[in-house]
């Protein structure tokens, strides 16, 4: 087992301590067809409809999808509206402030920027520090 995914591990270990108030919920969706994925979308923009909660936990981070049967998250699409329109991120604008708890090198490595602001209260695990070296990008930490 290498360093890393050692490192992976006892994360794991912690956040499943911290209990799931601070881990981000996982959905497992079913999208094999277009239509799936059409599907998909509508249902997505109906719940953020009747629950601007679910929007804003979505934005944030705290509730993920991921593919049903996938050994790992696909790449995210890059088609749509010009980037202008799409809903901000936390991992595509530089200047918005990490709103949960834990930045890690998945978040560091969706960045498109060259800096990104965590909260005050937010943790950067190593990893994330390390991939943020790499790439060359400084994270700092918000006044608010």
């Amino acid at each position: 087992m290498s360093l890393r995914d050692e490192i992976r591990a006892v994360l794991r270990e912690e956040l499943a301590a911290i209990g799931p108030a601070h881990a981000p919920a996982t959905e497992r969706v079913r999208v094999a067809t277009g239509a799936d994925l059409d599907r998909f979308a509508r249902d997505l923009l109906a719940r953020a409809a009747n629950d601007p909660g679910f929007a804003r936990r979505v934005a944030d981070g705290h509730h993920r999808f991921e593919p049903e049967g996938a050994a790992q998250p696909m790449p995210p699409i890059v088609t749509g509206p010009p980037a202008a329109a799409q809903p901000r991120s936390v991992a595509a604008v530089a200047s918005a402030p990490v709103h949960h708890g834990l930045l890690t090198e998945r978040h560091v490595a969706a960045a498109t920027g060259k800096t990104l602001r965590v909260a005050p209260g937010a943790c950067v695990t190593p990893l994330a520090r390390d991939e943020a070296r790499r790439r060359g990008i400084r994270i700092e930490r918000s006044a608010r």
